[in-house]
């Protein structure tokens, strides 16, 4: 049976996925961004091929960290400074003590999970940060969104036309009732979040997890700094101090979450071969870096030249 050839051509970002190209030639192609997933390639040639991310992957990734950044750190913008006139302590408003307290355990847990990445409790500990950032975060679009969402629609002293006033009246209503729709986004945020970390696209979700990670522990920091600066203001010392530790506790846990989205980026997926039929294919002198050979059949990456 004679070979297809694909020999120096630019692949980037193809898809052949479950498809069957056994005994074809792929030597010297840029296959960055291709998915081999569950593909057969028995008896194929890879050699001198560069694989890993593409550029489009890498501006994706790019795109995904700005928009948490931006997205997240206004709703833990707003949760934060709706709460902190409020004492984490005041059960009459259980939302307050819940948000500090899932801050804080979100914070440690990101970075235990940072510390144990290649383990089956880092993996679980990483699923575990998605889904409480996820009820964090969804708690907080229904609590002020809504109302957020009326005001831009349909500002103060704007003149409400008749045929509005049911959208105007649903919004406000929804802004009446917005603990009730916090706590509906709550567990939507975190349902959500748990199905995204099984999806393929674990890529994303590692590098969105990191990200949200490191946003909670800043917000935890800056929790406890203003929790030490109102004892400090009091003339106590001491309290002063003992939560100043914890501040510091919490910024170094900052750091080493931010350590894992640089650990995470370095170490994403370009080109997957996942669960392929690699049976006698060849990989002399490719560039296999952030390649993912996972399940791979009859093949083991260190056994390339």
């Amino acid at each position: 049976m004679s070979m297809t050839h694909f020999i120096n051509r630019d692949l980037r970002n193809r898809s052949f996925r479950k498809k069957n190209f056994a005994l074809t030639n792929f030597r010297g192609a840029d296959i960055r961004g291709c998915d081999f997933t569950g593909a057969i390639l028995s008896g194929s040639d890879f050699s001198d091929v560069k694989a890993g991310l593409s550029m489009r992957q890498r501006i994706c990734l790019g795109v995904l960290i700005v928009a948490i950044l931006l997205f997240a750190g206004d709703v833990m913008a707003r949760l934060f400074f709706n709460t902190i006139g409020q004492s984490p302590l005041d059960f009459q408003t259980p939302h307050v003590p819940l948000f500090y307290g899932l801050v804080n355990l979100t914070g440690i847990i990101s970075a235990i999970a940072a510390f144990n990445l290649k383990t089956k409790l880092g993996r679980i500990l990483t699923i575990t940060t998605g889904v409480l950032v996820g009820a964090i975060l969804g708690f907080g679009v229904g609590f002020f969104y809504p109302g957020l969402l009326s005001h831009i629609i349909f500002p103060p002293k704007r003149f409400i036309p008749s045929n509005q006033e049911w959208l105007n009246q649903i919004l406000s209503s929804l802004d009446d009732q917005n603990t009730t729709i916090a706590i509906v986004f709550a567990l939507l945020g975190a349902a959500i979040m748990l199905l995204f970390s099984r999806s393929r696209r674990r890529n994303t979700f590692k590098v969105g997890v990191s990200v949200l990670g490191a946003i909670t522990s800043y917000v935890a920091t800056f929790f406890w700094v203003t929790i030490a600066n109102a004892f400090f203001g009091n003339q106590n010392s001491t309290l002063g101090i003992v939560f100043s530790v914890v501040a510091v506790i919490y910024l170094a846990l900052t750091f080493v979450s931010i350590n894992r989205i640089i650990y995470e980026l370095q170490h994403a997926i370009g080109t997957s071969f996942r669960g392929a039929e690699l049976t006698h294919t060849r990989f002399e002198y490719a560039d296999l870096r952030n390649t993912d050979f996972s399940q791979a059949i009859g093949f083991s990456p260190y056994e390339i030249k």
